[in-house]
């Protein structure tokens, strides 16, 4: 039986994952995304520190003995490595395609997810689970489809750039739903172990943002958003660290509350529903494409969900 309450906390999270990938789009067409993602990371570490201390334990090592510290450190790294490098691929993403066709083979990390949640977490796959998110993921293949070109000549069907920098999106996508699965169960492992949302989340922020502080030295493009010389641009990196805050920091963390209520698995196939609410807002919004195949889409989205929510 699925939690009305852990499905609202699924649906705030879906519905703040959508904005802020628009806000994403938007602001790396004046920004560059190393920058962007150093500046939004720093936004994130201090978001999570005030959501920590107003509904968490900042001291959450205090409550841990030794080998429990050590796997919750170990579990938060890898999920803030793994979800910061993804974050980035993302952005490479959509330097290369539109947000509506990036953002929904980022849910392919669904098909990584299951295969963890199984083994390591002994949650049940039932088949009505499984049924829904065959057809969510058809509506996901649907929307990140190319579209086939008007004119039937062969220079139309000729490869271009285009179609090279269309490839390259949907790999570098693929790679960071891998990165963002292996997130999920690593963030899972360690809320397990804290049983704390709020400091998780803050925990991983914070050695993601160590990490790349480090690697900044050497790669002086992260610290892009502290120079002079950008400044006018800096109302689109401010836009983008409160996006991370509402995104990263709260919606992230409401979600895996959500998973500790109705489990890994139904939560996550549930906000794989994210790209359909993205796509109206960006052609809303962002006046991208309206595609006929939408409308299919969305019959796949609502009969994969009535399935799972209902059977």
């Amino acid at each position: 039986m699925v939690d009305i309450f852990g499905l609202g906390l699924a649906i705030y999270a879906l519905l703040t994952w959508a904005i802020a990938s628009l806000v994403y789009k938007w602001g790396l067409g004046h920004t560059e995304p190393k920058a962007n993602l150093f500046f939004r990371l720093c936004c994130v570490t201090v978001g999570t520190l005030i959501f920590t201390l107003i509904f968490g334990n900042i001291f959450i090592f205090s409550t841990l003995s030794a080998q429990a510290s050590l796997f919750f450190i170990i579990a938060c790294i890898v999920s803030g490595l793994s979800v910061t490098v993804g974050d980035l691929l993302y952005y490479m993403a959509l330097k290369r395609i539109d947000a509506s066709r990036a953002y929904p083979l980022i849910q392919l990390s669904l098909v990584f997810v299951y295969p963890f949640a199984y083994f390591l977490f002994g949650e049940a796959i039932t088949p009505a689970i499984l049924i829904g998110a065959a057809f969510i993921l058809s509506s996901v293949f649907l929307l990140s489809m190319n579209d086939t070109p008007k004119d039937g000549n062969e220079k139309s069907k000729a490869p271009n750039k285009e179609s090279e920098k269309l490839t390259q999106g949907i790999i570098i996508s693929i790679i960071a739903a891998f990165l963002w699965a292996l997130s999920v169960i690593s963030f899972n492992q360690a809320r397990i172990i804290s049983s704390d949302v709020f400091s998780t989340n803050f925990f991983r922020v914070l050695f993601s943002v160590i990490a790349f502080s480090i690697w900044g030295i050497f790669k002086r493009e992260y610290y892009g958003a502290f120079k002079k010389e950008n400044r006018k641009y800096m109302k689109y990196f401010v836009f983008i660290g409160i996006a991370g805050m509402l995104s990263l920091g709260f919606a992230d963390t409401l979600y895996y509350k959500a998973v500790e209520i109705n489990g890994l698995v139904l939560t996550t196939t549930f906000t794989v529903n994210t790209p359909m609410v993205q796509q109206i807002l960006s052609i809303i919004i962002l006046k991208e494409k309206f595609r006929k195949k939408f409308i299919i889409a969305v019959a796949l989205i609502i009969i994969g969900n009535y399935i799972i929510l209902f059977f």
